[in-house]
């Protein structure tokens, strides 16, 4: 069965939070993706997958293949023509000062760089365990003051509260995953935003065209990750056992197929904030 346990980083052992760490930095981001967290729980992996996959991510050809994906969802947002409720009206009227939908725009904005990030990066690690592929990549850029400055507060599932946790167990059904994305998990201090957005969410997400937009995301993801160098991770580390293998693939296969689907939606969500869901410059 996959991995189900997320590790925060204040529960890291002082390997994991070294490579957390360095996470951040190298995806420029404010915040541990989720599939990170979760593979804390099998730490030769997550050391091993790093190692050889690291510098790919901070890579020049990597950054530009993660833009290409990002305008590729925003295009195709756009075209389908799909939005959430007008954001600004929504918040406003669940008494939201004019600074805090300002907030929420750049926030929205960060997940959308996100997930194109771990569409890419998932579908590396997919080849890793599947005999890896050869490429080449050049030095990256040092990263910006984003992920060294600034830390997004993502509230674990166990501070859920009762109208949160009904809104948790409907995300799972729904997408059939074992644990909360991090785009949920972050408004959890704000039910009634909570439950808008995934209402939202879900609605779009049962769309026959959406559905059809999100499998070509995942053709673009895939085409995107061609030339990028990846070991063949069963080789490397002959001492991991099968079965955790088993859990290993069954856990970034799962994550593999959400991100393109998150990806997409993260984009038709900060179309929704208009001009405040700007991307933060990185």
């Amino acid at each position: 069965m996959p991995l189900t346990r997320i590790y925060e980083e204040n529960e890291a052992t002082p390997d994991a939070a070294r490579i957390f760490a360095d996470i951040r930095a190298s995806f420029d981001l404010p915040f541990v993706p989720t599939i990170f967290k979760v593979l804390a729980d099998a730490p030769d992996y997550l050391k091993l997958v790093w190692d050889d996959l690291g510098p790919v991510a901070r890579s020049k050809e990597f950054q530009t293949a993660t833009l290409a994906l990002e305008e590729f969802c925003r295009s195709l947002a756009i075209s389908g023509g799909w939005k959430f409720a007008d954001q600004e009206r929504v918040l406003a009227s669940q008494k939201f000062s004019y600074n805090d939908i300002e907030q929420l725009g750049a926030i929205v904005s960060t997940f959308s760089r996100a997930f194109s990030r771990m569409a890419l990066f998932t579908r590396l690690m997919q080849r890793g365990y599947a005999g890896g592929q050869r490429g080449r990549v050049s030095d990256g850029r040092q990263a910006s003051a984003l992920s060294r400055l600034v830390t997004l507060h993502v509230p674990p599932e166990s501070e859920a509260g009762l109208r949160t946790w009904l809104i948790y167990s409907d995300i799972r059904r729904t997408i059939g995953v074992r644990n909360v994305l991090s785009m949920y998990r972050v408004l959890s201090p704000f039910p009634a935003y909570l439950a808008s957005v995934w209402m939202d969410s879900k609605k779009v997400i049962a769309e026959a065209t959406f559905k059809h937009a999100r499998d070509d995301v995942s053709k673009r993801a895939l085409a995107l990750i061609t030339g990028l160098p990846v070991h063949d991770h069963r080789a490397s580390d002959r001492h991991i056992a099968p079965e955790k293998w088993r859990d290993i693939e069954e856990t970034v296969d799962t994550y593999a197929r959400l991100s393109p689907q998150f990806a997409l939606l993260a984009s038709i969500w900060q179309r929704s904030f208009g001009r405040r869901g700007q991307t933060v410059a990185a």
